[in-house]
């Protein structure tokens, strides 16, 4: 047995995702341990940069934003038809929120990659908690008021869209909303869509990101996905994926 902390447990940690007595246990170790004090204050800093890059503030400057154009239609260019209803937001699954330039730092290395230089990602924020990156290979618990961003990076394809279902098999097309898939950004860096997401009502939550060499239609994405949420008997945590061709990466989200 190594006499160190594995990283993920000081992950854990740093997450709150131990008990009382593991965390108190692990945190004072890392406080007598050098080499797991150290790799604890790295997590540390690393979030602290994490949190500097994309702080509330600038959700809650979206937010206020997207209102005001809501508000005054008539004196700014009409935003895109991204506000769910206050009387249909328990049937529906998600609520668009607009928001500022995003991030542009890369996440941990367990971020998984599709398709060669390829990647997604999913980050959580806007919450009472740390802002933190989910992960494709489990699911991940969403805090009440917590909003999604997501991003990718291209390598060699050249579109892209992205869905979402929920537990009652409602498919909604997150970016873009209809018609066809949108040409990815040149660069090698991770591109962040515009928006963030709010996903409401409660149960599981599956976001996919697609990206695919040809242009493809995203009503023949949200077809896929129902397809797919059909063959696992309705369980999203169960869904197989998409019979859709390209790159494409799942992250299970558990509603509050």
């Amino acid at each position: 047995m190594s006499a160190h902390e594995s990283e993920w447990t000081l992950r854990r940690l740093r997450a709150g995702e131990l008990t009382s007595p593991e965390a108190h246990r692990v945190r004072a170790h890392a406080a007598g341990c050098i080499t797991c004090g150290a790799v604890l204050k790295g997590l540390e800093e690393h979030q602290a940069r994490f949190e500097a890059e994309l702080p509330f503030e600038r959700f809650e400057a979206g937010v206020e934003r997207a209102l005001e154009r809501q508000q005054h239609p008539r004196a700014t260019r009409p935003p895109p038809r991204r506000w769910v209803p206050a009387t249909v937001a328990l049937a529906a699954s998600l609520l668009v929120v607009v928001l500022a330039k995003p991030l542009r730092e890369q996440g941990p290395e367990w971020n998984r990659r599709k398709g060669g230089d390829d990647a997604a990602e999913l980050r959580i924020g806007g919450g009472t908690g740390p802002q933190r990156e989910a992960r494709p290979d489990r699911p991940e618990a969403l805090e009440p008021g917590e909003r999604v961003m997501l991003g990718y990076k291209a390598g060699a394809h050249r579109y892209m869209a992205a869905v979402s279902v929920d537990a009652i098999g409602e498919v909604t097309a997150l970016h873009p909303e209809s018609g066809a898939s949108v040409a990815v950004e040149p660069g090698a860096e991770v591109h962040w869509l515009e928006g963030s997401w709010e996903f409401t009502g409660s149960g599981v939550e599956r976001v996919v990101l697609v990206l695919g060499d040809e242009p493809f239609a995203v009503e023949s994405l949200v077809e896929a996905t129902r397809r797919a949420f059909a063959a696992a008997g309705g369980e999203v945590e169960r869904m197989a994926p998409l019979d859709v061709k390209g790159a494409q990466t799942h992250w299970v989200l558990l509603k509050p």
